[in-house]
């Protein structure tokens, strides 16, 4: 069927977007810091207003301990008046106390690169900034964080010292042409998670990544972020919308290599749409932001604007006819609908995008009267696991073999981006019109849940969501340009996405990119069949044109300036500021492409629409609502693992017999679910983060059956509508956590039996290709603790000693109780149901696995379970 996604299309790469930048540029060129003293002339005046704002966070950064912590570390005095403390400001810091402090265990000051409290025109090198921004210098004798307010206050005065004609001479700006205005996203960040890896740097993009959520936003000030775990304990299973912040900032069009860019690394020659030819683009790097109060525009007031569309419903409408019940035309939803709209979207002279907090999806309504839409009679094409099909695509990211090499080197296939998405790519069916409301369509174990589906005939509603896109600029008719010279006064605007919650907001994509073959990469093993860890920054596509007028397809490079490096430091601490499997102490989500999904089929955070030779980046092609591909992608494992879970496990059984995708990042039993029925039994009763119960082994009339819940029957959509999802179960995980259990399970696919997808034998060390199906998993402390072994039967082996205590531990340390299965052939046509939406198979092969990230003991249970265990 089109549907399938094995049945990709093979048609010539697209051209390159032109750039619509329409002005002048000089040289380019980042002159460094001067490394000269700075005097007290040098510096430039600071407005009335922002010196009071200034003063009220001095007072409170002496409320709350600060000041006295910097005064004992570094000998700082934060009590001194007018001249006085600006020189206490701008003087070196006394290396020997710097150098001291950086090397303090947990100061949170080892990734800091500047010299002085503040250095005029640069917040990443001034000490103050990062003590008040990086969510790693945190102490006891804090009584309390920063709010975004106050980081924003400090920002503004850091840049007002600096003359505009200094920087101009620092960037080596021969003309004002040379200038823009220009909305950048941004946030400052731990080495770590900078393009260059050496410092804490504030890094920037053209475009923002806002996320829905059930309740209101919840700034986390001790990890200086957003979280999406809401401020009311009570309701820690729901979601906070979490905004994207934005700031103006007087920029410069600059080559790559003037810049240090967030590079995957996985880059294939031929598409025009990866970042494999960024030399050849411009970029812009932010100069100076502007700001309120702010002497170089005589106190001007940023005035930002926003302009927001959902379009995905009305678009159903537009371009495949979707038959609306009663002829009533889907509206597009708006700002004024989708988007906050008061002062807390004002953060200082920064400003928020937030999402209004709303159920995740509802019945779509027009003029207050619900849409539902006639669903026809269904064909092969047109059904897609009992959900509507409204178009037939190529197939993306595919793991294959490389034609293009002898020894056996793989990769994932490239999107040709062939098919732009111009509608919602799957539409919920499963509900029908009841009265004045709808009902889930009857489920029975006969079938007639099915045969309703594919007969249609029947109206089903409409569900939207609160996912769009748009774009936040600047009023620059309120500007006073006296001082800025011929700078344009043209203000050039960020592209906004408002998108799905973020499943895990301590993972990002380039986290996991050890753990997958993209194109262009040489190498023998991945975790991925389908799908990958590719990260929209380095997609170079233009943005939705019916909300930005661009033709730049840079807008989602993430950027710092270059980077300098800190006198002193060790090769053994930089690795450390680069190894997502390090312990990082803090908790942090952020907001820029770099920790959002690239575009696959259809996508999770944002997808591809237009024609085939005119394509951008919109969410209009998004599943309707966001949970119908939410079960789908979850299923074909995790194809985005840094935003969407991993459900593999959960419906394994439920995809088609050949094309069974193992499970890629291993969620944990209590993470899927737990049935009453399962060997943990009813103690161990649970839900997991989409409402759904994981697969569990019984003994059937003498044989043991896997039971596991269908895809086509599960209903993440009903989950959603009920408040059954929860996000409590994965946000907490880290990169390190998960690099564990990936690194695991591969131990695990080397060392069992061999029974996979392709019977070759060199595709047998292929995670990604395994046919093995991890039916359940548990963490475990080998040698020091009991398990519970809550997914095996006590009956397998007689009484569950033999592994759940831990004086048969044949392994040590921290790691997992795996349990593989392998399943008979299923019978389409004979299916076993247990019930109305879960059914078995017959399990033939059952290895259970003992792994840490240093050992591996396994053992077969079913044929020959008396052999001892494997090494």
């Amino acid at each position: 069927m089109n549907m399938n996604r094995r049945n990709f299309l093979r048609t010539t790469a697209l051209a390159t977007a032109g750039s619509s930048l329409a002005f002048a540029f000089g040289r380019g060129r980042f002159g460094f810091l001067p490394d000269e003293t700075i005097k007290l002339s040098d510096l430039a005046a600071v407005s009335p207003q922002l010196e009071a704002s200034f003063q009220q966070l001095l007072q409170w950064l002496s409320t709350n301990g600060w000041t006295n912590y910097l005064s004992k570390e570094l000998g700082i005095d934060l009590s001194l008046q007018g001249d006085a403390l600006k020189a206490e400001l701008i003087k070196e810091l006394d290396s020997e106390k710097l150098q001291a402090i950086r090397s303090k265990e947990g100061s949170g000051y080892d990734d800091f690169s500047g010299s002085r409290l503040v250095q005029p025109g640069f917040p990443a090198f001034s000490l103050l900034y990062h003590t008040l921004a990086s969510p790693r210098v945190r102490a006891s004798e804090f009584a309390a964080y920063p709010e975004l307010k106050q980081i924003d206050i400090l920002e503004n005065y850091i840049h007002a010292l600096y003359a505009f004609s200094k920087l101009k001479s620092d960037y080596d700006i021969a003309s004002d042409k040379d200038l823009v205005l220009a909305v950048f996203a941004y946030e400052y960040r731990p080495a770590f998670k900078t393009p260059h890896h050496q410092h804490a740097d504030i890094v920037y993009s053209r475009t923002g990544i806002a996320r829905i959520g059930t309740e209101p936003i919840n700034y986390d000030a001790i990890n200086r972020c957003f979280t999406n775990n809401p401020a009311d304990a009570a309701k820690t299973k729901l979601v906070a919308v979490t905004p994207a912040r934005y700031g103006v900032f007087i920029a410069k069009k600059v080559r790559s290599n003037r810049v240090d860019l967030m590079k995957a690394d996985t880059s294939k020659p031929g598409d025009p749409y990866n970042d494999a030819k960024d030399g050849e683009k411009w970029f812009l790097q932010p100069v100076r932001k502007l700001f309120n109060d702010d002497l170089l525009t005589n106190g001007s007031k940023i005035d930002f604007t926003e302009l927001h569309r959902s379009e995905k419903i009305y678009k159903l409408h537009v371009t495949k006819k979707l038959p609306i019940t009663g002829g009533l035309i889907p509206p597009v939803l708006d700002s004024a609908y989708l988007l906050m709209q008061d002062e807390s979207r004002n953060a200082g002279s920064s400003f928020l995008v937030i999402s209004i907090p709303r159920p995740l999806i509802r019945h779509a309504l027009k003029d207050g009267q619900p849409l539902y839409f006639k669903v026809n009679k269904g064909t092969e094409d047109t059904r897609y696991f009992n959900s509507l099909n409204t178009q037939a695509v190529e197939d993306v990211e595919l793991l294959q073999l490389n034609p293009q090499t002898k020894n056996g080197t793989y990769w994932h296939s490239v999107n040709y981006y062939d098919a732009p998405r111009k509608q919602p790519l799957f539409l919920n069916i499963t509900h029908q019109k009841s009265g004045q409301s709808y009902t889930q369509l009857k489920r029975e174990m006969n079938g007639s849940f099915d045969k309703k589906i594919n007969a249609g005939a029947y109206d089903s509603p409409l569900f939207e969501d609160s996912i769009c896109d748009g774009q936040v600029s600047v009023n620059t008719a309120g500007i006073d340009f006296a001082k800025l010279g011929t700078i344009s006064k043209l203000c050039l605007p960020a592209f906004s996405i408002v998108t799905a919650p973020d499943f895990f907001p301590q993972v990002d994509c380039f986290d996991m990119l050890a753990y997958d073959i993209a194109p262009g990469r040489n190498k023998k093993d991945t975790n991925f069949y389908e799908g990958g860890t590719a990260s929209l920054a380095t997609l170079r596509m233009r943005p939705n044109p019916r909300v930005l007028d661009t033709k730049d397809p840079t807008y989602t490079a993430v950027l710092s300036k270059q980077s300098k490096k800190i006198p002193g430091i060790s090769k053994e601490k930089l690795d450390t500021f680069q190894n997502p499997s390090v312990d990082k102490g803090y908790f942090v989500s952020g907001f820029l492409p770099d920790v959002s999904s690239s575009i696959f089929a259809p996508g999770w955070d944002i997808t591809y629409s237009g024609t085939k030779d005119n394509i951008y980046l919109a969410t209009e092609g998004l599943g309707s609502p966001f949970t119908e591909d939410m079960k789908l992608c979850a299923a074909m494992n995790g194809m985005w693992p840094a935003a969407s879970p991993d459900a593999a496990r959960t419906y394994q059984g439920g995809l088609e017999p050949e094309y069974r995708n193992t499970t890629a990042v291993p969620l944990m039993d209590d993470e899927i679910g737990l049935h009453a029925d399962s060997p943990g039994g009813a103690g161990e009763h649970s839900y997991g983060w989409d409402g759904e119960q994981g697969p569990y082994i019984e003994k059937i009339n003498g044989k043991w059956k896997v039971n596991f819940t269908d895809l086509a029957r599960a209903d993440v959509v009903q989950n959603t509508l009920d408040a059954t999802l929860d996000m409590s179960k994965l946000r907490e995980l880290t990169s390190k956590e998960l690099i564990s259990r990936m690194d695991c399970l591969r131990a695990c696919i080397q060392k069992l039996p061999k029974k996979n997808f392709e019977s070759k034998e060199k595709l047998a060390k292929m995670t990604g290709f395994t046919y093995h199906w991890l039916v359940s998993a548990e963490k475990a402390n080998w040698g020091n603790e009991d398990v519970k072994a809550a997914g095996i039967p006590e009956n397998l082996a007689g009484s569950k000693d033999w592994i759940s205590n831990k004086m048969n531990a044949k392994v040590n340390g921290p790691g997992y109780l795996f349990v593989f299965i392998d399943t008979s052939k299923d019978d389409l046509d004979h299916r076993d149901w247990a019930d109305y939406k879960r059914r078995r198979l017959t399990i033939d092969n059952l290895y259970v696995c003992q792994v840490t990230e240093k050992g591996i003991a396994w053992k077969e249970m079913m044929r020959g379970s008396k052999k001892d265990w494997q090494f």
